[in-house]
This record gives structure tokens, C-alpha cells and sequence, in this order.
């Protein structure tokens, strides 16, 4: 599927068709499934760095249909946000496969291309953007996936919505390229079965340990993520640097820190937002008091565990 990037078209024609001949549709349904198109509308703004706000024009008769007018600044940017909602709404997406690879750094780096990109193209319109990159990041966005399920799941409450549309306007009316049209009977192929994402790992996170838990059960420690500046709670699932503490061979102070290995379990809110849901330290590779740094045995592991995998990432590295 390509994106229809078109300079003056900066409106977006939503439609519901309905299995009746009516031009209404139950009030809540439609403020709902407004409510996620908008916060699809705003990510793609953020993704852009782009200042746009959204209107909404009064609606047309055939079913029921709405648009949405952007407004901002920059034309460029107007028109490549709406060309991107036009992209994404019928988009089907392997969810677990996107989870699976989510490579942050990587999306960094593609964000920052994209929208260095549409910079120099304001300048120069002659500058091409790279669409292939543009689609990737837009397809794989977790929040505009989260929102579009949320659209999905709404509008199926409303039974005699048959299939809805999406297509672009320019500024003078017309309509821009084809419709996008998703039929009900696909509307479940949108909708997450589950909010939980793969857990992130930090491979040198640093914990300052308020309390510790100096008795053997399912307790949670308390300490502050240094990366982060948050106070956290966090189960210690390195048994042996846990029993070394019950047994009070492990002493603590005001200002001890832990170096490990913390993971933390993510799911996405109702908005699309990605929450922590909890955080776990899988091992712990050294203690530290003031300037002094003792290593535990289960760094060793670690350091074994990582020169296998760069050793892999080499040998594969001339394919």
C-alpha cells in the first residue's frame, strides 16, 4: 500500500455506511470513536513535530460522514498528516511480529531522518522523502495500533455500520486519490487481543536501595533507578544475591547501590500510552558503597552471556 502524498490535500472524509437509509448513529458510539481518530490524528502530528490542530466540517448526508479539517503553519505538514491517517486506518498489522522487533534506537534514527527530511523539503520542494521509511514508522507506532483497535472495537458496537471510509480532500472540496475501505466483517482483524508488550531490559541499570528485603518471601525492594530518577518497587529474582542477603553476608548503607540487570514489564493503557506494569532484577553484577565496587560471581555469567553473542553478531556479520 502506498501513501497518497498529496500537497493540497489537507482534509480527511470520514464515512459510515449503514445497512439502513438513515444519516444517524448512536451519539456515544460516534463521540468514542472520535475521541481515538483525534488521538491517531495528534500521535501523527507529534511523530512530525508538527503543530497542527484538527476541525472537524459539518457533515454530510449518505450514510453519515464527517471530515476532519488540519490546520498549521506549514502546508507540507498538513498534507503529509493527513496522507498519513489515510495510510494507516486500513492497515492491517501483525502485532507480535511489531512487539517482537521494536527497536527503539532504530526508530530514533528513522524519526530523525523523516523529519530532517520534511524540513529541507520545505525549503527545496524539488527534495524527495524517503515514503518507505516514512510508512515503516507510521505502520509500526504502537499508540496509533492501540487507538485504531479502540475505533475498531467501538464502531462493531454500532450494528448497522456495514464498512466505513477514509478519503482525502484538498483544500478546494475535491476528492483526492481513492477511498480506503475497511468492511465489518475485517473490523476484529484491528482489535488487540491482549495490551502486554515485550518487557525492556536495561543490561547496566543502577538502583540505589532504600529498603531491602532482609527476610526470605515474595517481597518487594525499594530503591530509586538512577536512569530514570523514579523511586521503584522491584522483585529480586537473583536468588543468590537474595540469599546472600537474608544470611546477612551482603551488608547495606545509606547510599548503597546495586549495578544489574532490571526488566521491566510494559502493557499499553486504553490510550495508547506504553505503562510499566513492573520491574524485576534478574541479576545482580556489583554492590556499591561511596567509591567502593565489589563484584558479585553472577557477573561473570553475564559477561560469558554477552561475548557468546557478539561472537555470533560476528560471525554473521559478512552475510
Amino acid at each position: 500500500m502506498t501513501i497518497p502524498f498529496k500537497d493540497s490535500a489537507n482534509k480527511i472524509e470520514l464515512h459510515y455506511y449503514f445497512s439502513d437509509t438513515s444519516h444517524s448513529m448512536n451519539a456515544l458510539i460516534r463521540n468514542k470513536c472520535e475521541m481515538n481518530l483525534l488521538g491517531i490524528l495528534k500521535e501523527i502530528s507529534l511523530v512530525l513535530n508538527a503543530r497542527l490542530s484538527v476541525e472537524t466540517e459539518a457533515l454530510a448526508e449518505g450514510g453519515l460522514k464527517e471530515r476532519f479539517v488540519l490546520r498549521g503553519k506549514s502546508e507540507l505538514l498538513r498534507c503529509f498528516a493527513a496522507a498519513m491517517f489515510h495510510f494507516v486506518m486500513p492497515l492491517e498489522v501483525d502485532i507480535e511480529k511489531t512487539v517482537s522487533e521494536e527497536n527503539k534506537q532504530e526508530t530514533k534514527l528513522m524519526l530523525e531522518q523523516l523529519r530532517r527530511e520534511l524540513r529541507e523539503k520545505e525549503k527545496e520542494p524539488e527534495v524527495e522523502v524517503d515514503m518507505e521509511n516514512a510508512a515503516s514508522l507510521f505502520r509500526n507506532n504502537l499508540k496509533i495500533i492501540k487507538l485504531k483497535s479502540n475505533f475498531y472495537r467501538q464502531i462493531s458496537n454500532s450494528e448497522k455500520v456495514t464498512k466505513i471510509s477514509t478519503q482525502l480532500v484538498d483544500k478546494e472540496g475535491n476528492y483526492s486519490g481513492k477511498a480506503n475501505t475497511v468492511n465489518r466483517k475485517k473490523f476484529n482483524t484491528y482489535m488487540l487481543v491482549a495490551d502486554t508488550l515485550k518487557p525492556e531490559t536495561d543490561e547496566a541499570a543502577l538502583i540505589e536501595i532504600i529498603s531491602p528485603v532482609l527476610k526470605s518471601g515474595s517481597y518487594k525492594w525499594k530503591g530509586v533507578y538512577e536512569q530514570t530518577g523514579k523511586t521503584i518497587s522491584f522483585s529480586m529474582k537473583d536468588n543468590d544475591f537474595k540469599n546472600d542477603v537474608i544470611r546477612q553476608s551482603i551488608p547495606f548503607k545509606n547510599g548503597t547501590r546495586i549495578q544489574c540487570v532490571l526488566e521491566s514489564t510494559r502493557k499499553m493503557s486504553e490510550f495508547g500510552e506504553v505503562v510499566v506494569t513492573g520491574y524485576s532484577v534478574l541479576t545482580v553484577t556489583n554492590k556499591q558503597d561511596d567509591k567502593v565496587v565489589v563484584e558479585t560471581p553472577q557477573a561473570k555469567t553475564v559477561r560469558k552471556k554477552k561475548e557468546v553473542e557478539m561472537t555470533q553478531l560476528d560471525l554473521f556479520s559478512g552475510f
